[in-house]
């Protein structure tokens, strides 16, 4: 099976760093990556002689940007094609010396070039016909996955189901082989027909992967098959005494029962809203 690839072109430098200081104990890595959003981490904390601060780069523009800190933590979304660095500052007050620590990446796949248009067959509920966009490129390699709804996806509201947003799926479907209903193989076509199995909702993954960059892009398409039809209109409510706490989820989308404290968590609730959060003590 062709795993999801989160892959990137990582490459460290070291700058303008004196003789006598020692930054070997820095570490600056690719947390998680999910199409043109980026979680970047370093397992540095300022002290009384070293501080750190995280800036992006963009080549196209020139322009630079300090990023966000949590605790050791920042993120980026980058919103056009091209190359970027993502920079760990680090500055040693008590040698006076400095270092930067640098992440390249390349954004070869974005936005509305990586759609993907489906097409349900009108005298059939359960075939449909999804078509990304073909690039034309030998680099190029196309693939979908369709996943069959779990117990979680079951149990949504139709509202909170057509209102899932792409996180919300990432962090709280639980992704468990049994439910993996189809997957490409070969990579050649940007076109999928596909019958479903049975009525119901699914998850279907289509996915860009450029094999000469090693980048890669992909998306949830929610599929309901074989949807009954309305009668009545019907609009949910959800009263504030019952909105409650579905889970707390590391940054890897892992779900945890205790927050470290000076970590940042997601925490998830049952009407689909999501907050990060950072426990201090």
């Amino acid at each position: 099976m062709k795993k999801l690839l989160f892959i990137l072109t990582i490459l460290f430098t070291t700058l303008s760093a004196k003789a006598g200081c020692d930054f070997s104990d820095i570490e600056f890595y690719v947390l998680q990556q999910r199409g043109n959003e980026y979680y970047f981490r370093t397992n540095m904390h300022s002290d009384a002689c070293r501080y750190y601060l995280f800036t992006a780069y963009d080549y196209q523009t020139g322009l630079l940007d300090t990023l966000d800190d949590f605790s050791g933590t920042t993120g980026a979304v980058f919103n056009a094609k091209g190359k970027y660095q993502i920079r760990l500052n680090v500055f040693d007050e008590c040698n006076k010396c400095d270092t930067t620590l640098t992440i390249e990446v390349d954004i070869t796949i974005f936005g509305k070039d990586a759609g993907c248009e489906v097409d349900p067959a009108p005298k059939d509920c359960k075939l449909y016909k999804f078509q990304m966009k073909n690039f034309w490129d030998t680099c190029m390699e196309y693939y979908y996955q369709v996943w069959r709804g779990d117990d979680w996806v079951d149990g949504l509201s139709d509202s909170a189901w057509e209102n899932a947003s792409d996180s919300l799926i990432y962090f709280t479907y639980s992704f468990d082989e049994k439910y993996l209903e189809y997957y490409t193989e070969d990579g050649k076509s940007p076109m999928m027909q596909y019958r479903f199995n049975d009525s119901g909702r699914y998850i279907v993954i289509p996915q860009y992967y450029n094999k000469c960059t090693q980048i890669d892009t992909w998306m949830f398409v929610k599929v309901e098959t074989c949807k009954p039809m309305k009668t009545t209109s019907t609009k949910d409510i959800v009263k504030a005494q019952d909105i409650k706490i579905i889970g707390y989820y590391d940054m890897l989308g892992r779900k945890v029962d205790y927050m470290e404290p000076n970590k940042l968590y997601v925490i998830i609730y049952n009407n689909g809203r999501r907050k990060k959060v950072v426990r201090t003590r």
